[in-house]
């Protein structure tokens, strides 16, 4: 189980095909307004998961729409439950990371976590660990100094 926020480092997006970072962004955006209402602390969190570098000038467009207009959440987690595990985990983390952000978990942020784990093949356990690992974070104030998209840091091998 995960229970300090050293296991915590910067989730590489670069590798991600354009329309799979456009989901990536657009399901944070999803989560935050989950609740119908993005709260300012969410959307700085979410702002701080940005990364627009290799954007075409088109996909930047989009991102900053979705700001404004979220996608369905849904439609955001299916193009992304065939990526790589490391980018599934580093979604689930990262959404649970926006949820926290304002210290509570709303009826329809619950629903969207509970969906993202369903889609992105995800067990019970392995979210679990992920969100002790965002909560332990934030409590400690780690999560303030974190280049986010947060993902797990893999220990290295002995």
């Amino acid at each position: 189980m995960i229970t300090t926020p050293d296991t915590l480092g910067t989730l590489d997006l670069s590798g991600l095909p354009e329309p799979q970072r456009l989901c990536f962004y657009g399901a944070l955006f999803a989560m935050a307004a989950a609740d119908r209402a993005i709260d300012p602390v969410e959307a700085d969190r979410v702002e701080e998961n940005l990364d627009l570098g290799g954007l075409s000038p088109e996909a930047r467009k989009q991102v900053l729409s979705q700001a404004i207009q979220p996608p369905p959440l849904e439609r955001c987690l299916l193009q992304l439950k065939d990526a790589p595990e490391e980018i599934r985990r580093g979604l689930m983390l990262n959404l649970i990371d926006v949820v926290l952000a304002d210290d509570t978990i709303e009826p329809g942020e619950h629903v969207g976590l509970h969906q993202a784990r369903q889609i992105l093949g995800l067990s019970h356990d392995d979210v679990a660990a992920l969100h002790e690992a965002a909560y332990v974070a934030q409590q400690t104030g780690a999560s303030k100094g974190l280049r986010r998209p947060i993902g797990l840091v893999r220990p290295a091998e002995a």
